[in-house]
């Protein structure tokens, strides 16, 4: 047995005896599963019990209800086993499928252990007279394509794209020799570019596919073959196998728990691969296999069957049962171990795989497991700049297709005027004039298909992956304590970062640390807080004399430790014995440390921090069986026997603890939500309102607080509500609530004790990130659910909250709700809570500082680069292409191309690509410093200044612009010119207006650019160089000669260059579209500087004064208010503890039971005016209190004793002790302050930087009773809007 002081109990403790304890760390006796004979470690033998009287359970656990034979001979009937499983899943879950295991009753799945052959017997139909096995193997595959699919698949794929089927039908009409107007390769070779980037981009996401599949179906494994298990491969496991998994193991396959090598064959898991969440979670084998399969050799002998449901997608549901030695045993999700979780803190376990993965070819059979099944398709997110160019393409299309109309009749009324004229060239007009314009018609829409350029779509996919990378890369974003990169786990929403106007956060991990400590508490009346500055450094450790202390916590109070040593004062005693007792923590020993280093493992920070504290002031929680826990208070070692545990659930919002004490009494210890306990007190006096003044003053320091109460019960009313309490336990139908109300009549006259008050810090930066964003624009909404108290004041001390802002409640933000639903970009921090929120972010950060970069840096400089190159794309697509359109108008609209092929072919390839593929990805108007120093700037985002329609509609302007310039200029100069240096002909020309075209589009490309680098440079340099080498090569003899068709323009560019005249037109073209640009850029912004300036010199200095009229105090009870606590704390280990199964030797695991329904009784007592009578009514907002200076502040004064309690030392009159203002039943007396009777604000439209705090009610709270309307609060507060 191993050694320390959580072992069995000793001869102190009252009541029955409880059950042996598991082996110590050191216990070897039949502790290896795999020896014949010997049974599992920690497993010991006893009857199974059906529910043991006056244990607890937590109310709805097990909720398709467990059946079990409660004798051996009893086969056939079956009672009810309060049982419940797993923290996976809430509550509400559960119930709303608590009728499903009546309907499934003919269940189609059928699995026999240790029998292959009977399972692969099963087959179904899939087509026709087609059947294949219905039992899959375990190999999984998610890559979409083999060696064979690829080439077709993909291409299939890939023509799902609109823009490739629109690019397609030009290339199938550029193949038709009657409409064809480009050679094949001026839009083959840009469609084939286009289609082998992303086919290869598919084939290296799907080779990582692979490589993880083969990784994950190698991954090795234990499977009983014959009468022993052999190491196999994953993909080796079928239905019906059985495993053995040892600790740290991922589980394989959905498998049925059959035995563990913990108490009560216990299995821990994590699944953080499944939910995110890094609390640990537990399963439980039945105990008939958890008692009968104790050797390898029964293992192999088993062969029960099992009966189920089919593979379906819910994680938090499963209905079965298992047939064996013609008995029938009920299973349901606390059975079942899913594929990929991680044991943990189990050393063996063995299981029964029942769900299996495999495929078909082409993954048509799909996948069995419930975590694959959850695999569905990724929802793809657009941002507002991809919506609005889906639209701008459709708009394009449209107005090419008018053109082309447009060309098409001008071609047929030439025609019919040039057939007038030239007769005798009938012949070559054979066809009619409709059909010739039909055909022209398409010729057109061929020639103008560029200007939708198929490169723009292959260049955005590099940019958007480009600026992915740079968020990964940021330096200035990675949290090194806890090494978390920024990382874009999605790479199409980078430019909606810089475009966000609401930010929907939570507060706990978010914009707290979510690490707890215990800061102060309330005890009878009176305040202890930390001791003063001058004290915080004692010059030895106040908690040596405990030798249980674990030296961590940094509270310190002389008074207060002075009081608890002298174990004088009662109230005192219950409170931390309260702590100490009513709890669901689980321990254990720390193996190697010290044997008084206990481990704690609490199903909630709060929790945690609480018994921590208790802790250290020498009310040390030591162990528990599952009838008793041992504390030692001030060294002496007291057994507890626990009759019931009532545990934590966000409806019931506390959690109460039935105990015998060793002198033989009864005691009831309750701890939860101030609105909850106040509501079930035995009576109201000066400690309940000096309580309340408490419980505000920690809200103004942003303290999380919970109101701890207890009561003594008699024997009699003991037995009468258990006998009550057992016939509920055992009930088939609405158990949870017939227990809630159980649970309600006994938590009934309370005697308050005190409140405690625990710290969640926030992390760094938080208010100067959240100032930041305020200056940005960007309005920020924190949902929480502490009470308004705590919330308004985190509000205020995170700089989220001003004075003119509004805290809307439950009926404000209902039409809100569904904001978060649909976010547009979601950012998880990867913290203290788990990392379900990065699973299913878009964006990781570490911390909540980190986001005021990835906005202000990152996501505009996206928005920036995208709005650029999409406006120079537009401008430079139609700077070059619309020439086509005016050279139509010349060439007796024939639809005969201007430019060479080469030329088109590549002119959006590689002559003009690399300076707007700079601009997409290294473009910065300012510096990442003064984007912080300047969080103005993001309002062009905000408001879509820099592009949108009207953006767009001057890019194409300035286009068209530009070529009617390049065009018309080049027309006029060469127009009766002749000679050598004559440019008339039609290739010269097409290689002038080319050259111009190429040089504008340079020049403008240049004056957008303000980052400049070396690499820009590069990129212009290249561009050019890309033209005369390509220019040179396609316009070679050699070439010609290979092919004059392809290669017609034979030195067509060195003729031209060659002229010092025809270069002089190229300049002026040049010339004319750069300067009038430049100098509106240049001019313009210059004189709507200087009219600025001289109207607000004319206006004259203002100053803007504010005149508020003062408001009358609103009083509200603090008893409206709702405790933190009750929203943070999860539910915890009752059913572990009641059932005995916490008997372990590991650590222990924390629980995220969900919540239960809400208890009939307790809506009743939330809106009963009679036992809310002190209530007043909600307000619909809440401005931030104010002090008054006069008499409101806290006053420090030496501790009064109070009647009743023992006088304190001396020395504790040196220790800081607040004593708070008079009661609230003092001040009712005076007549002169009167709550007055507020009619709720208008919700007026905020200002363009106001922040909101949505708090979210527990609750909705009655209005005040008349007889209670002159109570005025301990602290008023006032409201502004």
């Amino acid at each position: 047995m191993g050694t320390g002081p959580a072992q069995t109990p000793r001869s102190t403790r009252a009541g029955p005896e409880p059950s042996p304890a598991p082996p110590g760390p050191g216990d070897t006796g039949d502790s290896d599963l795999t020896q014949e004979g010997s049974g599992p470690a920690g497993i010991r033998g006893g009857g199974e019990k059906v529910i043991r009287a006056g244990m607890g359970h937590s109310p709805g656990r097990g909720a398709p209800q467990r059946r079990h034979r409660a004798q051996p001979g009893g086969a056939g009937k079956y009672e009810r086993r309060p049982e419940g499983p797993t923290s996976m899943g809430s509550l509400a879950q559960r119930e709303d499928l608590q009728d499903d295991e009546d309907k499934n009753s003919a269940f189609t799945w059928e699995v026999q252990a240790n029998n292959r052959a009977y399972n692969g017997q099963f087959k179904e139909k899939v087509f026709l007279c087609w059947q294949k096995k219905k039992y899959k193997t375990n190999v999984i595959r998610t890559a979409k394509y083999n060696f064979f699919s690829f080439l077709p698949l993909n291409l299939y794929e890939q023509l799902h794209r609109v823009s490739n089927l629109y690019f397609l039908l030009i290339i199938i009409l550029q193949s038709i020799p009657d409409i064809s107007t480009l050679p094949w390769f001026s839009l083959g070779a840009p469609m084939v570019c286009l289609l082998f980037i992303r086919a290869t981009r598919d084939l290296v996401d799907d080779i990582g596919r692979h490589k993880s599949d083969r990784t994950i179906n190698n991954r090795p494994c234990q499977i009983l073959m014959g009468k022993s298990f052999k190491r196999k491969k994953w993909q080796n496991l079928c239905v019906g196998d059985v495993v053995c998994l040892h600790k740290d193991n991922i589980v394989p396959a959905d498998m049925l728990l059959l035995a563990s090598t913990e108490p009560s064959s216990l299995c821990y898991v994590e699944t953080v691969d499944i939910d995110g969440e890094t609390n640990l979670k537990f399963r439980q084998a039945l105990m008939v296999t958890h008692k009968e399969l104790t050797s390898v050799k029964k293992m192999a002998s088993f062969q029960g069957t099992v009966t189920c449901e089919a593979p379906n997608s819910r994680l938090h549901h499963f209905v079965g049962c298992l047939e064996w030695n013609d008995k029938k045993y009920s299973l349901d999700i606390g059975n079942l171990l899913l594929r990929g979780c991680r044991i943990r803190n189990t050393d063996t376990c063995y299981g029964m795989v029942i769900y299996a993965d495999g495929y078909v070819f082409a993954n048509l059979a799909g996948f069995d497991t419930k975590i694959m099944k959850n695999c569905g398709k990724i929802h793809l997110k657009r941002t507002k700049l991809d919506l609005l160019m889906n639209k701008l393409v459709v708009v394009i299309f449209i107005s090419v297709v008018l053109i082309c109309l447009v060309l098409a009749f001008s071609f047929g009324f030439s025609v019919k005027e040039f057939k007038g004229q030239h007769y005798y060239l009938s012949g070559l007009h054979a066809s009619s004039v409709a059909a010739e314009a039909f055909f022209i018609f398409w010729g057109f829409l061929i020639l103008l298909s560029v200007t939708i350029p198929m490169s723009m779509f292959i260049l955005s996919e590099f940019i958007y992956l480009g600026n992915s990378v740079f968020i990964n890369w940021d330096v200035q974003m990675y949290y090194q304590p806890q090494d978390v990169p920024a990382k874009a786990r999605s790479t199409s929403l980078n430019d909606h970062l810089g475009q966000v106007e609401y930010i929907f956060s939570d507060k706990t991990g978010t914009l707290t640390q979510n690490i707890l400590t215990f800061n102060k508490c309330c005890i009878n009346g009176r305040i202890y807080g930390p001791d003063s500055e001058a004290r915080t450094r004692p010059k030895e450790d106040p908690y040596l004399w405990n030798k249980f202390a674990d030296g961590k916590l940094l509270f310190h109070n002389a008074a207060l430790l002075n009081l608890v040593r002298s174990n004088r004062d009662a109230a005192v005693r219950e409170f931390w014995r309260l702590l100490a007792i009513c709890h669901t923590v689980m321990v254990r020993e720390s193996p190697p440390s010290p044997p008084d280093q206990l481990l704690y493992q609490a199903a909630s920070p709060d929790e945690g921090a609480l018994v921590t504290a208790a802790r250290n002031f020498g009310y040390v929680f030591l162990s528990r069986t599952q009838d008793t826990i041992t504390i030692v208070e001030l060294g002496e070692e007291r057994v507890y026997q626990v009759l019931a545990i009532m545990d934590f659930n966000s409806m019931r919002k506390r959690m109460s603890v039935l105990v015998r004490k060793p002198e033989g009494t009864i005691c009831l210890y309750t701890k939860g939500a101030d609105t909850v306990i106040f509501q079930r007190l035995h009576r109201r006096g000066a400690t309940e309102f000096a309580t309340e003044a408490a419980l505000a003053a920690f809200a103004q320091e942003t303290l999380r607080t919970l109101c701890l109460a207890y009561r003594e019960v008699a024997e009699d009313i003991y037995e009468d509500w258990r006998q009550r309490h057992q016939e509920a336990s055992l009930l088939l139908q609405n158990r949870a609530q017939a227990l809630q109300q159980v649970y309600n009549e006994l938590e009934q006259n309370l005697k308050l004790l005190g409140a405690t008050a625990i710290e969640d810090r926030l992390q760094d930066s938080v208010p100067e990130t959240i100032k930041c964003l305020k200056k940005s624009n960007i309005k920020i909404w924190v949902l929480t659910g502490d009470k308004q108290e705590t919330a308004v004041n985190v509000g205020f001390a995170c700089e989220l909250l001003s004075e003119n802002m509004l805290i809307l409640e439950e009926k404000e933000i209902t039409c809100l709700s569904h904001w978060t639903e649909t976010a547009d970009v979601g950012v998880g921090l990867a913290g203290q809570e788990g990392m379900q929120a990065v699973q299913n972010s878009d964006f990781v950060l570490g911390q909540f500082c980190f986001l005021q970069r990835l906005l202000l840096v990152h996501g505009r400089w996206s928005y920036v680069r995208i709005c650029k190159f999409l406006r120079y794309f537009f401008y430079k697509t139609m700077a070059s292409m619309m020439v086509q359109v005016w050279f139509a108008c010349y060439n007796g609209f024939t639809a005969q191309p201007l430019y060479e092929g080469w030329f088109l072919a590549l002119f959006n390839l590689l002559y003009s690509t690399l300076p707007v593929l700079y601009i997409g990805l290294f473009e910065q108007d300012v510096s990442a410093e003064q984007s912080l120093e300047q969080p103005e700037l993001y309002l062009a985002g905000q408001k879509d200044e820099l592009f949108n329609y009207w953006v767009f509609v001057q890019a194409i302007a300035h286009g068209v612009a530009t070529s009617l310039v390049n065009f018309f200029m080049t027309l006029w100069i060469s127009r009766d010119t002749a000679g050598p240096a004559s440019f008339s002909d039609h290739q010269s020309f097409a290689v002038v207006v080319a050259l111009s075209g190429l040089l504008s589009i340079t020049m403008e490309v240049i004056l957008i650019i303000k980052y400049w680098t070396v690499l820009c440079v590069v990129t212009i340099v290249l561009s050019l160089g890309f033209y005369a080498i390509m220019t040179t090569i396609t316009q070679s003899l050699w070439l010609f000669r290979v092919s004059p068709k392809t290669f017609p323009f034979l030195y067509a560019d060195r003729s031209v260059l060659s002229s010092p005249s025809i270069l002089l037109v190229v300049l002026l073209s040049v010339s004319i579209n750069t300067f009038p640009v430049l100098a509106l850029r240049v001019i313009f912004p210059a004189l709507k500087k200087l009219l600025a300036k001289e109207e607000k010199v004319e206006e004259g200095p203002s100053e803007e004064i504010f005149a508020v009229e003062p408001l009358p105090h609103l009083y509200r009870e603090s008893r409206a208010r709702r405790s933190s606590y009750a929203f943070s704390h999860r539910e915890g280990y009752a059913d572990l503890i009641t059932q005995g199964t916490i008997l372990r030797r590991g650590p222990g695991v924390s629980s995220d039971i969900a919540s239960e329904s809400i208890d009939p009784s307790d809506e009743e007592a939330f809106s009963s005016p009679k036992e809310s009578h002190w209530h007043l009514r909600k307000m619909s907002f809440l401005g931030r209190k104010k002090r008054q200076s006069q008499g409101q502040s806290w006053q420090k004064e030496p501790l009064t004793p109070k009647e009743g309690t023992v006088p304190l030392p001396d020395k504790t009159h040196e220790s800081q002790v607040e004593t708070l203002p008079p009661s609230l039943a003092e001040s009712s007396t005076s007549t002169s302050e009167q709550p007055m009777e507020v009619e709720p604000w208008p919700v007026e439209k905020q200002s363009s930087s106001s922040m909101e705090w949505l708090l979210v009610p527990g609750e909705e709270q009655p209005s005040l009773p008349p007889e209670e309307q002159s109570l005025p609060s301990a602290e008023g507060t006032r409201g502004q809007q």
